[in-house]
């Protein structure tokens, strides 16, 4: 598979980790949830047992010349995370299940490969 650009590798990882949260029992609420003034959160899910709220980060990469994955997940983006999971409490006030960050990777070992995901779940740094 060409996945072209870092757009089109990152929207495979995402709808990747998506069809995996799906086949766990999540209920996907949300994907790209965006506010201009604190960036993004890649997939918004309601845990299984539909007391959490996670908010999912994904992150794609080709191989690990660059770096695994999670390795990417900094400090500063951690910090833009919680955020956005702020804003979004404030802008539904009457979602009452708890927050939780996950990190999803996703690697393509090589074109034609299936992609490796691993799921980190209640993420902090």
């Amino acid at each position: 598979m060409d996945y072209g650009d870092n757009l089109a590798l990152g929207r495979f990882g995402e709808d990747f980790a998506a069809s995996y949260l799906t086949s766990k029992h999540y209920q996907i609420l949300k994907r790209n949830f965006r506010a201009k003034r604190y960036g993004e959160v890649d997939i918004i899910a309601r845990s299984p047992d539909q007391k959490s709220l996670i908010f999912v980060e994904v992150k794609t990469r080709i191989g690990d010349e660059y770096g695994a994955p999670k390795e990417a997940v900094t400090f500063g983006k951690m910090r833009e995370l919680k955020k956005m999971v702020d804003y979004y409490y404030l802008s539904n006030p009457k979602e009452i299940a708890s927050p939780q960050i996950d990190v999803v990777t996703v690697t393509v070992e090589s074109a034609g490969s299936l992609p490796i995901l691993e799921h980190l779940e209640n993420v902090t740094l």
